[in-house]
């Protein structure tokens, strides 16, 4: 599984220690939200009992990234369409290293867990 460092890899696995796996959507919305340290800590308290109170996640002072990633969790979660394909085609808008992560994350929601090798165990291959 593609992690962005593995402060993210060990914030998703711990997220999502006690929250239904099948949820396909709740966990590509997850996987999004722990991305990035400052996200996650605005919203982890906003996750629980296996849903995200989006509503209440506050982004002040957040980086372009931290509401990209923001956007796109509740676009997958909710269905909303707060991004389209032609900004996820747009490289200056979305960066490589952004897009692996949301290309994840739709594997995910589609998928489950399963279609990206997710391991709580650190693999070798991590990026």
């Amino acid at each position: 599984m593609y992690c962005r460092n593995e402060k993210h890899r060990i914030a998703f696995t711990e997220a999502i220690e006690k929250l239904n796996k099948e949820d396909y959507a709740l966990m590509s919305a997850v996987y999004l939200l722990t991305a990035e340290y400052s996200l996650w800590m605005k919203a982890k308290h906003k996750v629980g009992q296996n849903k995200i109170g989006f509503d209440a996640i506050k982004l002040q002072n957040s980086t372009e990234n931290a509401y990209t990633l923001f956007c796109c969790a509740k676009d997958l979660y909710l269905g909303t369409k707060h991004i389209t394909i032609k900004d996820l085609a747009d490289k200056d808008l979305i960066a490589p290293k952004m897009f692996k992560l949301i290309c994840n994350a739709m594997a995910i929601r589609r998928f489950g867990l399963g279609a990206v090798n997710f391991n709580k165990e650190r693999s070798i291959y991590n990026d």
